[in-house]
């Protein structure tokens, strides 16, 4: 078939999400606390933020009493800053996000729907941050569940990856130390270069082709 034919003639770019691999932070002893990140202008984060507090909170507060959700993002919605509570921050819009990723021990991702790649799930890894997220918040992103990143769909499994991850420094360490890997092999700054001068080669050597007459 002749789109098969035009397929086989085209070649594909790709440049994603850029982020530097930053890492650091405080260990994994000082950290405290869980982080989600997302304005909620976007229709996505709310329904995350919603679906976490009513199906996985009550779970997470069952296994790790008193530890403490902020959830960051501009322009909460009332539904959303109903949920406060001592253990559920909504802090609304903060000028400088670093203070949580460098000082909470996991970042949640519970979208359940949505698409893209997620830059939340890449902020949290650039700063070394484990990432406990859905399915749908994972997609495309050359992740690995178990290894890069605990992956769960429903509420009962999100609350115990939760657990598992914020208990277990081992289990901490490794998916800390993938995810940045991941951001340095696939969303750095050096990947997105290194796919810019591949088109600009491309585009001069069409330019030069056509100006050939060929």
């Amino acid at each position: 078939p002749i789109v098969e034919v035009l397929l086989d003639r085209v070649k594909v770019l790709l440049l994603s999400n850029i982020h530097e691999p930053i890492g650091g932070g405080k260990p994994f002893a000082e950290r405290n606390g869980l982080v989600f990140i997302g304005g909620f202008e976007h229709p996505p984060n709310t329904d995350a933020v919603l679906w976490y507090a009513r199906e996985v909170l009550p779970r997470v507060r069952e296994r790790l009493p008193g530890v403490v959700t902020y959830i960051v993002g501009s322009k909460a919605p009332a539904t959303i800053r109903a949920l406060a509570a001592p253990d559920l921050v909504v802090t609304g819009y903060v000028p400088d996000v670093s203070p949580f990723f460098t000082g909470c021990r996991l970042s949640i991702a519970p979208l359940r729907y949505g698409a893209g790649v997620k830059g939340k799930v890449n902020l949290a890894m650039s700063y070394g941050v484990p990432v406990v997220a859905t399915p749908a918040a994972v997609e495309g992103m050359h992740l690995a569940p178990g290894e890069d990143v605990m992956v769960a769909d429903d509420a009962g499994q999100f609350a115990l990856a939760i657990e598992r991850v914020y208990k277990d420094e081992a289990l901490w360490q490794r998916l800390s130390a993938a995810g940045v890997e991941n951001i340095r092999r696939h969303f750095s700054r050096t990947v997105a270069k290194r796919s810019l001068q591949e088109l600009f080669a491309m585009t001069k050597v069409a330019a030069a082709g056509e100006g050939s007459g060929r």
